[in-house]
């Protein structure tokens, strides 16, 4: 639709921009889930000793895996599912999607804004069954042989496996400087001592800091100064309270 504000002009780049961050930040969050779970070998007995839940638990995430993808595929029932909470809390709502032909949803107009999750998902279902033909169909069939990726450490014991922290090493690197004030830093032991080097990583919250820190050293104050008010007599208190009432009666007198 047209935006005849330059401000909403300007803000929706801005917002699509953060989306986009969000979205590669979310991607690395579940690349590093998975590494940490998946690849490797595991770090302690336990992990090592690690099975499947049963199929009751299975079952349960396939399920909401199964509404996740059916809520993207026809997202037209579900926007007007939640129509009643939109109407409830914004007075107003998207127009009817479900005679929409072909699960499309159409926020506004169909020439200014559209979308078919269903389309999309058969896009991606042919995309990859055609990449999957064309794999098995032209590549090679032989076997090769190579030694693992180490990382630089020959010995693929569990203590030179990636950690949770190693995989947000990256992320760390180039955000915690503007971000978070992040440091490192590596104490390296000198030739011939056997003691082991050690890593140090300090992190800031600066919205903990800026902005939390600051209101409840401000409470703090507040009640501390306010605290002596408990341990009044019984005249004060009613004297208070008088005030108290006084003063409500001259704001109702003066109200217009």
């Amino acid at each position: 639709p047209q935006l005849p504000q330059w401000g909403l002009k300007i803000l929706v780049p801005a917002v699509g921009s953060l989306l986009a961050l969000s979205a590669a930040l979310a991607a690395a969050c579940f690349v590093k889930a998975y590494g940490v779970t998946f690849l490797g070998r595991p770090r302690t007995a336990h992990a090592e000793k690690a099975q499947e839940v049963d199929r009751f638990s299975l079952a349960a995430m396939f399920l909401f895996a199964g509404l996740c993808l059916a809520a993207g595929v026809l997202p037209g029932l579900v926007v007007d599912g939640l129509s009643p909470v939109a109407v409830a809390m914004l007075g107003d709502r998207m127009p009817v999607q479900a005679s929409v032909p072909w699960f499309s949803i159409i926020p506004i107009t169909e020439s200014h804004s559209s979308y078919n999750g269903l389309l999309v998902f058969l896009f991606i279902a042919f995309s990859a069954a055609l990449s999957v033909v064309v794999i098995h169909r032209f590549a090679s069939r032989a076997l090769r042989t190579a030694p693992a990726w180490d990382c630089g450490f020959p010995d693929m014991s569990p203590v030179t496996q990636y950690t949770a922290g190693s995989f947000a090493q990256p992320i760390r690197r180039v955000f915690g400087t503007l971000l978070f004030r992040a440091s490192e830093q590596v104490d390296m032991p000198p030739p011939g001592d056997t003691s082991p080097a050690r890593f140090h990583v300090t992190v800031r919250d600066l919205i903990w800091e800026f902005v939390y820190l600051p209101l409840a050293g401000a409470m703090t104050f507040a009640a501390d100064r306010l605290n002596h008010l408990q341990f009044l007599t019984i005249r004060r208190y009613l004297s208070l309270v008088f005030l108290a009432l006084v003063a409500l009666l001259l704001v109702l007198a003066l109200w217009p």
